[in-house]
């Protein structure tokens, strides 16, 4: 933290709910203009005993910057700590307008929102299915007027949940607006007067009535109005952690299934940080960089609390480590150049039936080749999960893949079965895609939801019924032989101790 002056959000009251980082810059601090009465003072026990402290409640924009100025100029610390998170009603934009035109750097901590303490106090979600997926952040006008279009009326016109700041003292011709603007009497409302402080109080109620309770209570400033349905808690459930929803940390789909161990390896600093994000949505995956890297890496701590293993290996040294992890992981993946990949994987490749899965990354997660073992080592698989989590693009090139067919050993391998003649994928593989005539044996309801519209395949009951040239077979009945001249693709349950990927 070199930057001399930092604007900072103090949070909503409650001490502890300072930022860690707000409190770095506190300790260190020379001077701190605070934001008098609204800052909670145990904030301020953060600050050295020598460190000068301004009220700025006391003093104009011309004096803090005086202040500022002056301070910078004989090489001190600035903190101007503001309430909550200083872009909300902070006026800080005129403060840093005034520094750019002085040439004075500064950066800004974000604070804890007054409104995302109130929502805790009141055991709310702003946002929720059916009900409102959308937050307005605003005032009523007051001293400093509202922009035209953005009236009351219009905000209530959105159906979006409502936060009304410094609007308490207005709060009788507010909710009149509100029902005037569309919003029915009925409709849930709370104020939530010093949200987090030890003196918080909540006030609930609707907007018809909300005005009354408020004022029997006292409440006349430093209070959030908050409106809307959401405050009831009566939407749908969301799909978030619903179990047939698929998202990039939690995928269910068939065709981005990957369970097996993955080994993460990263050249750069930035192919690091990429590496621990996608290590991080994978069930078993470790991270393997250059000492270099791993040398004072602040994220070390990060990542050792997340459980994700990181290993550094020596300049010069990759080769050796390769062979050794080769076997130990069911998916490799290379955050780095394509040509890396390539020539540190040659040596170690065997047969397409048996080479993991390895992926090619880019730096920020943009393009996700699946390099080696697309099928039955589930790269492809792996690639459209990795792209899931990092928004970026899978890129497949297996031709079956490309025309949007299942090969018959990409189903095998995400139904967990194995392929007893391999030499017979290439066959079928040209066979579907050339459109040719294959009897196929599958067991209940994979022909119905993989290959029901392709013309060129038919679905036989049993063996007794294939007549084609070409077929293939899930699970033959023991001691079946294919009739002479025919070419059968024979797959069979793996073994129990055998494990997907």
């Amino acid at each position: 933290m070199d930057t001399q002056v930092i604007f900072a959000g103090a949070g909503p009251g409650a001490p502890d709910l300072l930022t860690l980082r707000c409190a770095k810059a506190l300790a260190v601090a020379d001077l701190v203009i605070y934001a008098g009465s609204l800052v909670n003072p145990e904030v301020l026990q953060h600050c050295r005993p020598k460190c000068r402290l301004v009220d700025s409640a006391r003093i104009d924009l011309d004096e803090v910057i005086a202040l500022i100025k002056e301070a910078v100029s004989w090489n001190q610390k600035v903190v101007r700590l503001h309430t909550g998170d200083p872009a909300m009603y902070g006026a800080i934009s005129e403060q840093m307008n005034r520094l750019d035109e002085l040439k004075i750097e500064y950066e800004i901590i974000p604070g804890v929102s007054s409104v995302f303490a109130a929502a805790a106090a009141l055991k709310c979600e702003f946002t929720m299915p059916d009900l409102s997926q959308s937050l307005i952040l605003t005032r009523t006008a007051g001293r400093t007027p509202m922009p035209d279009k953005e009236t009351v009326a219009n905000f209530a016109a959105t159906g979006a949940t409502l936060a009304f700041f410094l609007s308490a003292g207005n709060m009788e011709n507010l909710t009149k607006e509100l029902i005037s603007g569309g919003k029915p009497p009925a409709t849930p409302a709370a104020v939530v007067y010093r949200a987090s402080w030890p003196n918080q109080k909540i006030i609930r109620g609707t907007l018809a009535d909300i005005f009354v309770k408020v004022t029997a209570a006292g409440i006349r400033r430093q209070a959030l109005l908050l409106v809307g349905e959401v405050l009831e808690r009566s939407g749908s459930l969301s799909l978030l952690y619903d179990k047939h929803f698929s998202h990039g940390y939690r995928s269910q789909r068939s065709d981005e299934f990957f369970s097996g161990r993955c080994a993460l390896y990263a050249m750069s600093k930035t192919g690091y940080a990429k590496a621990l994000e996608i290590a991080g949505a994978l069930n078993d995956a470790e991270i393997f960089i250059p000492e270099r890297i791993l040398a004072g890496s602040a994220t070390v701590a990060a990542e050792s609390s997340a459980k994700i293993p990181v290993k550094a290996f020596a300049a010069g040294k990759m080769d050796k480590l390769l062979a050794k992890t080769w076997d130990d992981f069911s998916g490799h993946i290379f955050i780095a150049a394509t040509g890396i990949a390539v020539r540190k994987i040659s040596p170690l490749l065997k047969h397409k039936t048996v080479d993991p899965a390895v992926l090619v990354c880019d730096e920020n997660g943009a393009q996700i080749i699946s390099l080696i073992g697309g099928h039955i080592g589930g790269a492809n698989r792996l690639a459209r999960k990795v792209a899931g989590i990092t928004g970026g693009t899978a890129v497949i090139t297996t031709a079956t893949d490309v025309h949007n067919i299942i090969a018959f050993d990409e189903l095998a391998a995400r139904s967990g079965w194995e392929i007893k003649n391999p030499a017979q994928i290439k066959i079928f593989n040209a066979a579907l895609l050339e459109n040719e005539r294959i009897d196929v044996l599958l067991p209940d309801g994979l022909f119905q939801e993989h290959y029901a519209d392709m013309k060129n395949l038919r679905e036989v009951a049993e063996v007794a019924e294939i007549t084609a040239k070409l077929a293939v077979v899930f699970n033959p009945p023991a001691n079946w032989q294919p009739e002479p001249g025919s070419e059968t693709l024979l797959v069979l349950p793996k073994p129990e101790s055998q494990c997907e990927n």
